[in-house]
């Protein structure tokens, strides 16, 4: 049997890809099913839907809004409006539980010799904490008000993260994620009618996602773009990765054929990562930091934003 710990997007998308496919598969997730998200509920809708067909989804029914004026602000450049390539949010909490039924619930006993997946996120509940961790403080706020009417980025000097607002229906999810605590002011300026928090992994940890018998997919392993945050189509990537593993290679191969699979769809997050570092460093003149310009492009545009790059970089320097 294949136990997965962690009942999130990645972890449901994992098990329904496997018990379709005959695996003998089970899940457990601590979550109450009251329990409302820490997310900013914003992906690539185009994207997004293409997963969610091959599990017999209908992703559309859960859009809430599509962006149609992107703006970009920040401290070093005036306000830059772009457009949508399928950027919108969703609800996430009603989608996760529509696709928790019916599963085979099973708690799990860490001295099982089974194959566990960890797709517990932040926690890395089985998998255990990594020295080469990174992770930024979050505060979001469900509202009923906002300043911006679509989706709107505010990004905080020296590549600290940023404030962004994002329609969510009739109702608007505001948020923050930074490396200083004191950014999540901007945050609080908001009145919540629902406030949720938690860190979020914003470094690769690819070369610490196994142990013994447990593997781990989606931001248990640090599939989040350093640039951008989002973290719902990079782990549903990673799930559909190993999948394909589990399906091709034997015990004693998977766990190779994964990392290298992981490796080279994920590689340029290290990229990313160094960038970042080398902007909040001060080291803004970097050949690194040329090499990793068009992977900035590309995890912005998997994010449904149509990215001209250089006006987007302008206000790191």
């Amino acid at each position: 049997m294949i136990r997965i710990a962690g009942l999130g997007i990645s972890g449901l998308y994992l098990y329904w890809r496997l018990k379709n496919d005959g695996f003998d598969v089970s899940g457990y997730d601590i979550k109450k099913d009251d329990f409302y998200i820490p997310c900013g509920y914003a992906t690539n809708e185009n994207i997004m839907k293409g997963y969610m067909d091959v599990i017999g989804v209908d992703f559309q029914k859960y859009v809430l809004s599509r962006a149609k004026n992107i703006t970009f602000s920040g401290n070093n450049f005036q306000e830059k409006h772009l457009e949508s390539s399928g950027l919108c949010t969703f609800d996430k909490n009603q989608l996760e539980k529509d696709e928790s039924n019916n599963l085979k619930i099973l708690p799990i006993d860490k001295q099982n010799k089974d194959m566990i997946v960890d797709a517990t996120g932040i926690t890395r509940a089985y998998l255990g904490k990594s020295k080469n961790d990174r992770q930024y403080y979050t505060l979001e706020y469900l509202t009923d008000q906002s300043d911006h009417r679509d989706f709107y980025f505010y990004f905080f000097k020296g590549g600290r993260g940023y404030f962004w607002s994002f329609p969510l229906g009739n109702k608007y999810h505001v948020g923050a994620g930074s490396l200083s605590i004191a950014d999540l002011n901007t945050v609080r300026k908001s009145i919540p009618l629902k406030i949720t928090s938690r860190n979020i992994r914003m470094v690769p940890l690819f070369d610490s996602m196994s142990r013994e018998n447990i593997i781990g997919i989606g931001e248990a392993i640090g599939t989040v773009s350093p640039i951008t945050g989002e973290g719902i189509i990079p782990s549903l990537r990673s799930a559909e990765l190993l999948f394909q593993c589990i399906k091709k290679y034997d015990k004693e191969e998977l766990l190779n054929a994964y990392t290298k699979a992981i490796s080279k769809e994920f590689g340029y997050y290290y990229k990313l990562s160094r960038l970042i570092f080398n902007i909040r460093s001060g080291k803004i003149i970097n050949p690194t930091n040329i090499y990793a310009i068009k992977y900035v492009k590309r995890t912005v545009n998997d994010f449904g934003i149509k990215l001209d790059i250089l006006p987007f970089l302008k206000h790191f320097i």
